[in-house]
């Protein structure tokens, strides 16, 4: 299953506990310096897992410490509410949830409607495309900057914090410019902020770190996922790659980073590799 398809099987997914609410700092202070506070899965990582057996997949996810969850619609054919209820009493918040570009063109109202309901605080457009990603041009993209600021308006007053959610195409080189420029640049800060995937951004050729700096406080949620040794630059689960990961999140304030979540697009060993995952980034001190 492609993490497309994956977003519309498993529903919008996505926004609101509550208006004004604030979000929780995933970040806290030791003597042996910072470390994470909350660490969250984006359950794409266990997707087969999930079809197997829903509910001892969750039930592990929690068991192994995780505390927030990016996650779609119900699961199990249960109401939006007894599957939050379920998640809740295993101490899973189900924190963040999104939806595509053709979701939103349907009917922002009824993702943000069908979402808020989850209880979560985070709205994610994880794909930003209607068509195919091919072929676009700088026009396409100030367009796409236009369309997520009408997005995150609507999401803003519904008290949720919009993000959206970069692949490797955004940093391919397009009329001379680099297009995650021209939405960073194209986008109201106080509507959209963006949720940066770490490893993608290093298959696209682009640091995180310049971004961080040029673009301070713009970067509130990171998908937390590694690179391999190989000449593919594949995935990896986190900590067991090339990602210097300390670096990064010696630049957290800088980036006003917030949450993050766990992701491995193709794991060997899905629940093997959230447990590699989560004990490097417990471990963490930066």
């Amino acid at each position: 299953m492609s993490r497309r398809q994956f977003i519309r099987k498993s529903g919008a997914g996505a926004a609101a506990l509550g208006l004004g609410l604030p979000l929780y700092n995933s970040c806290a202070k030791s003597p042996a310096g910072r470390t994470l506070k909350e660490i969250g899965l984006q359950v794409f990582t266990i997707r087969t897992e999930l079809e197997k057996d829903w509910k001892a997949a969750l039930q592990k996810v929690a068991q192994i410490g995780y505390d927030n969850l990016e996650i779609g619609g119900p699961l199990g054919g249960l109401s939006t509410q007894a599957f939050r209820d379920f998640l809740l009493d295993i101490g899973l918040n189900p924190l963040s949830g999104g939806a595509s570009m053709a979701e939103f063109l349907k009917s922002t109202d009824n993702v943000i409607r069908e979402t808020a309901a989850m209880g979560k605080k985070i709205l994610v457009c994880f794909w930003p495309w209607a068509d195919s990603p091919e072929n676009k041009t700088l026009e396409d993209f100030k367009r796409l900057g236009d369309t997520l600021n009408r997005i995150g308006k609507k999401a803003k007053e519904a008290g949720l914090l919009f993000c959206y959610h970069n692949h490797d195409l955004e940093f391919r080189i397009t009329e001379g410019k680099i297009p995650y420029d021209v939405i960073l640049e194209g986008t109201d800060p106080s509507l959209v902020s963006m949720e940066i995937d770490l490893y993608w951004i290093e298959k696209g050729g682009q640091k995180p770190i310049p971004y961080f700096e040029k673009h301070p406080g713009r970067f509130p949620v990171w998908h937390v996922k590694d690179m391999d040794h190989t000449q593919e630059k594949s995935f990896a689960c986190v900590g067991q790659g090339v990602l210097d990961f300390p670096a990064l999140f010696a630049k957290a304030d800088l980036a006003g980073l917030k949450h993050v979540f766990v992701e491995q697009d193709q794991p060997a060993s899905p629940m093997e590799c959230i447990q590699t995952s989560f004990d490097y980034l417990k471990k963490l001190r930066y």
